[in-house]
């Protein structure tokens, strides 16, 4: 009825009729929204009533089989039995697909099939708009998913490429097993990281920050410590093809023959690595497991540049500085300080990536051991302060980093297995030992004793303080102690025997928090 025509009825009449008009708007309106919650659930009181039925049933099944992998598997091994998988991500994108244009659909069926001739053309309009509305509401959130999934699909194939395992046990080779707890029976996890400084003003590539981070997988304690980027006469293995030329070490002298330099080393010796597609990589990872008597588990590089990018994704990180650091610069021969583009002041504020880059790397008014320090407390505070729900909504850029400036051979099989490890790793402790010219000499290294210092900091139970302890928020357990220890792992070219330093300072091992 046109509404010329309903002015035409008795005054009783157009009101009975506005009334009814109300009264279907608004069971249209709810009956669309009921849909919009959970799809089809409108459509049951619609001509379209076996469709509903119907998706109702598939939301039924699909929300038991969820629920049963969560029982089976625990909420998060389910939730990565989809998110390490690449095949398994694509599926779920397309189910998402699939799914938000079915919901869609439904939600339009039932503004369809809830429409009364008694409405007017403003409340026909309305509920169009409300539709239209309750469609975007479904749309954004699936498509943000379906997003999402494809981003992570991209990430996991291309950052964790399923690099094979190297032959042996869990024990020796660090990688988890199978079970409830896929870390049983592995008593270390050694993790390098390496710092890539390579830029346009530089040839090849510079491994400037070179941190260990070994973990104890059953209470996630963590030891860190740094290599000097300045070491000389640094072993090669007996397997690396630079061992013939360098029997007895990297040894050519500074600036040129340092640990630093490993991996160009081996790049512009490419030629002698047969079938070997990264042999910086391998060169520089066998060379500090010789240096360390630890073998490497896992390495990631991560170019410093990227690094700049990963801060800022993050929000950037709250810092105390110490000490006012200059951007850039150097030391000119009447001994001046020139080229500064800025300062890093000294306090305690939030540093953009590119004044978290300055604060890792300067070193014009310090030197390499208070970089190395500055590095490990970066590291510290950079896991300290990661926010979930800041890092899911800047996954997409996080993502586009972590894939173009991060390397990894860490197995997309065993992320369950390291989601637990860190989970461990949060509520422990980690340490940070330093080494510096205190208690080394760069220049003529003494890596057995490298090896002890080591060696103690990961088992000081081995060994009897008999230092009177001080409670004081500085102090540590001083061990007094000559016992000599062996220390042999897999892939080495022989034992390394380690001998414990007899005086452990706090200049040496700290709480993470304090190398700051």
């Amino acid at each position: 009825m046109s509404h010329e025509a309903q002015h035409d009825l008795p005054l009783g009449d157009r009101a009975r009729r506005r009334m009814l008009a109300q009264r279907a708007t608004r069971r249209s309106a709810s009956l669309t929204v009921a849909t919009t919650i959970v799809p089809g659930l409108g459509l049951l009181r619609t001509r379209y009533r076996r469709l509903g039925v119907l998706v109702l049933l598939a939301i039924v099944l699909t929300a038991l089989g969820v629920i049963g992998a969560v029982v089976l598997l625990g909420p998060t091994q389910a939730a990565l039995a989809v998110a390490v998988r690449p095949s398994a991500l694509l599926a779920a994108a397309v189910v998402l697909f699939l799914g938000g244009l079915i919901w869609i659909w439904t939600i339009i069926l039932t503004n369809r099939g809830t429409r009364d001739p008694l409405m007017s053309r403003r409340q026909r309009a309305g509920l169009r708009t409300l539709t239209a509305l309750l469609c975007l509401v479904v749309a954004v959130p699936i498509g943000t998913a379906v997003n999402y999934s494809l981003i992570q699909r991209d990430v996991v194939a291309t950052l964790f490429g399923g690099v094979a395992a190297p032959d042996g046990d869990a024990e020796t080779d660090g990688r988890p097993g199978v079970g409830p707890d896929p870390w049983a029976g592995v008593s270390r996890v050694n993790m390098l990281l390496l710092g890539s400084d390579a830029g346009d003003d530089r040839i090849g590539v510079r491994t400037d920050s070179m941190i260990v981070a070994s973990v104890n997988p059953q209470t996630g304690d963590t030891l860190m410590f740094s290599l000097p980027r300045n070491l000389e006469n640094v072993p090669f293995p007996k397997s690396n093809p630079l061992y013939k030329l360098y029997p007895k070490g990297y040894n050519c002298g500074p600036p040129d023959c340092l640990l630093n330099g490993v991996w160009s080393l081996a790049e512009a010796n490419g030629k002698l690595f047969i079938g070997d597609r990264n042999p910086g990589l391998t060169t520089i990872r066998g060379v500090i497991q010789e240096i360390t008597g630890m073998r490497m588990n896992y390495t990631t590089v991560v170019d410093l540049a990227g690094f700049e990018e990963l801060v800022d994704a993050m929000g950037g990180v709250v810092i105390t500085v110490t000490q006012d650091l200059p951007i850039g610069g150097k030391i000119n021969a009447s001994g001046q300080l020139t080229g500064v583009t800025g300062w890093i002041r000294k306090g305690t504020q939030r540093l953009d990536g590119f004044n978290a880059l300055w604060f890792a790397r300067s070193r014009v008014l310090s030197d390499d051991y208070d970089r190395m320090r500055r590095q490990r407390c970066l590291v510290g505070k950079i896991l300290d302060q990661t926010n979930p729900a800041q890092m899911l909504q800047q996954y997409p850029e996080l993502a586009r980093v972590a894939k173009n400036n991060i390397q990894t051979d860490v197995n997309a099989a065993d992320l369950p297995a390291w989601l637990e490890l860190v989970q461990r790793m949060k509520g422990a402790t980690i340490r940070s030992l330093t080494f510096t010219s205190l208690n080394i000499d760069p220049a003529h290294p003494d890596f057995a004793k490298m090896r002890g210092m080591i060696y103690a900091s990961l088992h000081p139970e081995l060994f009897t303080s008999t230092a009177t302890e001080t409670k004081t928020a500085s102090s540590t357990k001083t061990a007094s102690s000559t016992k000599t220890s062996t220390r042999t792992f897999t892939g080495a070219t022989s034992a390394s025997t380690a001998t414990a330093p007899t005086k452990p300072t706090t200049d040496v091992l700290v709480d993470l928090k304090d190398a700051c």
